[in-house]
């Protein structure tokens, strides 16, 4: 609008809305370029005391095996190696009472066998068996445990013609791990020992007999 002032001169005025206008298109331009900055310096490595907006850091985390303690979850177990297909057929392990207590295992070719679980360790721990771990003897996974039994009796009927699991000799302790292989199968592992001493102690010679193998049917 253009007003004449008592002289000559002509006085512009502007209207309240542009100027209104105005002020808030330079606070929009002003916020912009404080944003634009703002991200720069928080996508620059170089810039002190900013953590990068995106940061891709690798993944540790390793699946755990799926395990299980034995005689739990499963009883029939088929052979699923030479061993065990000479000595032992297949087994049916049970437990003797309440979990915790002694397990049964009975073998089809008619060796029998109750042991008393004494320990519980890693099958990545010293088996004793020279510098060989548990999963290493029992043919194994490291990530497991390696449940620990102390034979209390074994019954080798006249049947069973290559003997017991040491043969002629007195079984002392077995060795299980109850767990799921590469392939998907539930697998049981099992290794006889017939040493006074029990696996996995320093200075001792288990005296390791053979380790039989078996899948679940």
């Amino acid at each position: 609008m253009l007003q004449r002032g008592s002289g000559a001169a002509l006085a512009v005025t502007r209207p309240a809305g542009a100027l209104t206008r105005g002020l808030a298109a330079a606070l929009c331009l002003t916020a912009l370029a404080l944003s634009v900055a703002c991200d720069r310096r928080a996508n620059d490595p170089s810039a002190g005391g900013v953590r990068p907006s995106t940061v891709v850091e690798p993944e540790m985390r390793v699946d755990e095996v799926a395990q299980e303690e034995p005689a739990v979850a499963r009883s029939r177990w088929r052979l699923a190696n030479d061993v065990a297909r000479s000595v032992t057929g297949n087994l049916q392990v049970s437990l003797a009472g309440a979990r915790g207590g002694p397990i049964v295992l009975a073998f089809a070719s008619g060796i029998t066998m109750r042991a008393q679980p004494i320990a519980v360790t890693p099958a990545s721990n010293r088996s004793g068996v020279g510098d060989r771990n548990f999963a290493q003897v029992l043919g194994g996974n490291p990530q497991v445990d390696a449940h620990m039994y102390r034979v209390q009796d074994e019954t080798v009927a006249q049947a069973a013609a290559a003997g017991g699991l040491c043969g002629p000799s007195r079984v002392t302790h077995i060795v299980i791990s109850e767990f799921v292989d590469p392939r998907g199968r539930w697998v049981f592992k099992l290794a006889a020992f017939k040493g006074e001493g029990p696996p996995g102690v320093s200075g001792v010679d288990p005296e390791f007999c053979a380790t039989y193998a078996y899948e679940a049917p």
